[in-house]
């Protein structure tokens, strides 16, 4: 085999020596490290205790206990992911393009745009190495210069160049729609689709009176830091869904449609329910229950239609 030639990281020009920054290294993620928002970085608590000046981090091994640490990779690697899928469009029923609906929580991990989130993370820091805060630019950086921190509409606005620009450079929009136009059940964390799946849990949440701790619902991951971002955005969407449901079924459920939704998540199972509410079979309750989660679902996008149109 022929051996590869060329770099293998990301060079640096420094007092007329040259530096090489393995692709593979801890230290090849400090560009987008130092692109973060406070507000992001927050979330692993001792990547706060990396200098913003970095001239001393490059120079020394002090922090590099931190720096060569799973959790800082984590955290970039789950930032910069997060962040990308916000941007990531894919087709409603009318073929317009929109944001990818839902909690990305609420999708599995084996979704090929999940995956997708986390891919194009190298074509990121190859963005920002070639027309951003590049490792020369932090190399040149003088002792006691410090990087300010993005607020995190900058950070917003920024990834959301970026990604766009890859995508079209990539030429991923085809396949971004080819897979979101063959999305199945096991694509779904829950089985469903996130606006069911938020239906059938924001349902069962007004119905039983069960108390919910945002505290709780942050601490608690599935391996991804961002699995909720911010407790008052939670919080937000939340109550916007329960509004949500008053509205649909005000307008669009009928008194059996109620009984069977609240028989069911009250545990009831589904031959149960056709006992007490008049059907012969379970699959006739279970379909039942797809079509009202149906109908929901074609509520909120046409709600959301109305807020595009504002």
């Amino acid at each position: 085999m022929a051996k590869r030639n060329g770099p293998k990281g990301f060079l640096v020009v420094f007092y007329g020596e040259m530096i090489e920054i393995p692709w593979d290294s801890s230290k090849s993620w400090l560009t987008l490290f130092y692109s973060l928002p406070r507000e992001l970085a927050v979330k692993y608590k001792p990547a706060l205790d990396i200098p913003r000046c970095p001239y001393e981090v490059l120079r020394t091994d002090k922090y590099d206990s931190i720096i060569c640490s799973d959790m800082l990779r984590l955290l970039v690697w789950d930032c910069y992911s997060w962040s990308a899928w916000q941007f990531f469009q894919v087709k409603d029923r009318k073929g317009n393009y929109r944001e990818i609906p839902g909690s990305r929580a609420q999708y599995a991990g084996c979704f090929p745009l999940w995956r997708l989130s986390y891919s194009i993370i190298p074509y990121i820091r190859n963005v920002f190495e070639e027309n951003g805060l590049s490792f020369q630019n932090l190399y040149d950086i003088p002792p006691g210069v410090e990087v300010p921190w993005l607020n995190y509409q900058q950070f917003g606005n920024l990834i959301g160049n970026v990604t766009d620009m890859i995508i079209a450079e990539q030429g991923w929009q085809p396949m971004i729609d080819a897979v979101w136009e063959n999305r199945d059940a096991e694509d779904y964390n829950a089985g469903s689709s996130t606006v069911k799946t938020d239906f059938m849990l924001a349902w069962h949440h007004n119905r039983s009176g069960k108390s919910v701790s945002l505290e709780e619902l942050t601490e608690s991951g599935d391996g991804e830091i961002f699995g909720i971002a911010d407790t008052r955005s939670d919080f937000e969407q939340r109550v916007i869904s329960e509004v949500q449901i008053t509205a649909f079924a005000e307008r669009n459920i009928n008194e059996k449609d109620r009984a069977i939704l609240k028989l069911r998540m009250e545990g009831y199972t589904e031959q149960e329910i056709a006992d007490q509410v008049g059907y012969r079979t379970a699959s006739a309750v279970h379909k039942r229950i797809a079509r009202i989660a149906s109908a929901y679902e074609n509520f909120v996008t046409s709600e959301y239609q109305k807020y595009l149109e504002k």
